[in-house]
């Protein structure tokens, strides 16, 4: 057909076959939304390791926790909730797990830290002062309030967040159960125990601040994250069905046991949905 004088010129694609230009269309699209589902996995694990971080460059004198926690790291959690309300992401769901349950894991470690503590007298509470550190000038009582709410929410939260988001970039949901408990505990001990006896061995007033480093309370501080560890696994591996449907990349470490997983491996591997990037079903 003749081409009205005037009008623009025929694209590249006008020769080929139909819909040759929408690939791509979609290729960019999809660039755009992975660039995007990659920022906002690296805000939440950017706000995830900040409640540990916090408390290590406050005990080395860096920076004091009444700054990092209200300049840094409340409005970071902020920005993430409105977009989970207004931008909502499948991403979202993995982390609301990861909350939920390192939450938990930390109740099941302070079930049996705080007996060690207050029942059997074997080493202080530390959290208390924690608590003064992010609002000074507080009683012992307000300080507990505030530094539990910090070691639930911040600590076993985002420590919660980052191993969920961590296994299922790695594949851990195809995995065999011992091999998801052992990866789990694994991380517990380094590097977040680990971490934790380098702050208080390594800084100017760590034992004074936190607690004094002794056989006993190296070994339970120790038993204290095994559980921890212990019982995140355990959650991921309860909900590691549902959250494999959100995850939309396939799995940096080769599927070799499907049948460990609890779900088939195309899973992981089937097609994104264009409009949120999770797995098509």
């Amino acid at each position: 057909m003749a081409r009205i004088l005037g009008t623009a010129a025929p694209d590249a694609h006008e020769s080929g076959p139909p819909g040759a230009a929408v690939p791509a269309v979609e290729s960019v699209r999809t660039a755009v939304r992975h660039h995007w589902t990659l920022a906002r996995i690296g805000m939440y694990l950017l706000l995830a390791a900040l409640p540990l971080l916090a408390i290590s460059a406050h005990v080395f004198g860096l920076v004091p926790m009444n700054a990092t926690g209200p300049l840094l790291i409340i409005p970071l959690a902020a920005v993430l909730a409105v977009l989970c309300v207004f931008a909502p992401h499948p991403i979202d769901r993995i982390v609301g797990y990861g909350l939920g349950w390192g939450m938990f894991a930390c109740l099941a470690y302070d079930v049996f830290r705080l007996d060690t503590v207050y029942l059997l007298g074997l080493w202080g509470d530390f959290i208390p002062h924690m608590g003064t550190w992010l609002h000074p000038g507080t009683d012992a009582r307000t300080g507990a309030i505030v530094g539990y709410l910090w070691r639930y929410l911040g600590d076993g939260g985002g420590i919660g967040i980052a191993f969920f988001l961590i296994a299922l970039a790695l594949g851990l949901q195809h995995r065999s159960r011992r091999t998801v408990l052992l990866a789990f505990v694994t991380f517990a001990v380094f590097p977040v125990w680990t971490g934790l006896i380098g702050t208080v061995a390594l800084s100017p007033h760590g034992q004074q601040d936190m607690f004094p480093l002794t056989p006993t309370t190296i070994t339970l501080s120790l038993i204290g994250h095994l559980i921890f560890g212990l019982v995140l696994g355990l959650g991921f591996l309860r909900a590691r069905g549902r959250l494999g449907q959100h995850w939309p990349w396939r799995p940096l470490l080769p599927v070799r046991s499907p049948a460990g997983a609890g779900q088939p491996p195309v899973e992981a591997l089937a097609p994104e949905c264009g409009e949120c990037g999770a797995p098509a079903h």
